[in-house]
């Protein structure tokens, strides 16, 4: 029989012996439990779930008080669409893609000039031999 490295919170544990007296029954161990999704299976679960349920609910209380006491307007949600679906909501207009040009006109965007530096005739001499 080879002899195993088993380890314990980290430390090595040597065994001697390997024999036991845990019985599996067959039966139970081929049983597949089928979990529910909806259902929390841990505390740390349930604990979850009832934070998100306080901070929805809160949420809710918010935005009625803001409108009801505050007079204050709803805010709209504007959901916006692929350039394939704006393309197909708006017929015969042509959606064209959208160029960003540099700041300051002539460089890359970061303050840069695009053109190329001018050397020094002495930098132009020295690659040059």
């Amino acid at each position: 029989m080879s002899r195993s490295t088993f380890y314990a919170k980290g430390k090595k544990v040597d065994l001697l012996n390997y024999e036991h007296s845990l019985r599996i029954d067959a039966d139970d161990a081929a049983r597949v439990r089928h979990l529910e999704h909806d259902i929390p299976l841990t505390a740390a679960e349930e604990d979850r779930i009832r934070r998100k349920k306080a901070l929805e609910e809160a949420a809710k209380v918010r935005r009625i008080y803001e409108e009801l006491v505050l007079k204050k307007p709803q805010e709209s949600v504007v959901q916006i669409g692929t350039v394939q679906q704006i393309q197909m909501a708006v017929p015969g207009a042509a959606v064209k893609p959208v160029q960003i040009s540099p700041a300051n006109g002539n460089g890359n965007g970061n303050g840069h000039s695009v053109d190329s530096p001018k050397k020094d005739t002495a930098e132009a001499a020295v690659a040059g031999d």
